[in-house]
Order: C-alpha cells, then sequence, then structure tokens
C-alpha cells in the first residue's frame, strides 16, 4: 500500500475518471480513517443509490463509497467503517456533495 497519494497518481486517475476527490476528516484525533480519494459518482452510481436509499440508507451510501473508492484500499475503509460506523454517513454525505446532491435550493412563490 503507498504512504501517500502522488500527484501522478493524481493525474492519472483524472485522466482515467474525469474528477477525484480528496475527503478528508476535520478532525485531528481522528486516526481511524485516512485520507479518501474518489472518482466523481456518475449517473448509474447514483441511480444506483436512490434506488437502495429508500430501503436501506446506510447500505446505500456504503455501496455508493466503495464503488467510487480509488485509495485506500476497501479493506482498510471497511476496518474504518467497522471501528466507527457514522462515518460511512459522513463519507457518503460528502461524495453527494461532490456532485450537487446536497445542495439547498430555495423556492419562493412570484
Amino acid at each position: 500500500m503507498m504512504d501517500f497519494v502522488s500527484a501522478e497518481q493524481i493525474q492519472e486517475w483524472k485522466k482515467e475518471y474525469g474528477e477525484v476527490y480528496e475527503v478528508r476528516s476535520d478532525s485531528e484525533e481522528e486516526t481511524s480513517l485516512p485520507v479518501l480519494y474518489f472518482r466523481k459518482p456518475n449517473r448509474q452510481d447514483l441511480s444506483r443509490l436512490f434506488k437502495e436509499i429508500m430501503q436501506d440508507i446506510y447500505k446505500a451510501l456504503n455501496n455508493l463509497i466503495f464503488a467510487c473508492l480509488l485509495y485506500p484500499s476497501a479493506e482498510v475503509v471497511r476496518k474504518a467503517f467497522d471501528d466507527k460506523p457514522g462515518l460511512v454517513l459522513s463519507v457518503g454525505g460528502e461524495l453527494q456533495k461532490a456532485v450537487g446532491a446536497n445542495r439547498n435550493f430555495f423556492t419562493r412563490e412570484l
């Protein structure tokens, strides 16, 4: 396993997947979750997410995370999620933000 993700690796991912996102904890005490790298979720990923979300939001977000995960390995991330299961909700929420699924809009009658 790499100790870090190089700029060259990120460029390779961008060539292959387009947009790449880095997700990291804003807590300095958070040591169970390393810095994560994801490709941008595509329409197929989002379609599956919204179908699954009606049945089990936790499972739906977990599936989205692992479908888009580039680094580290799924094994490392699963261990972190086993230690702190709530991380699935936080990381999944970040991926949704990346594609605009968590944007707030305001409607007013004109």
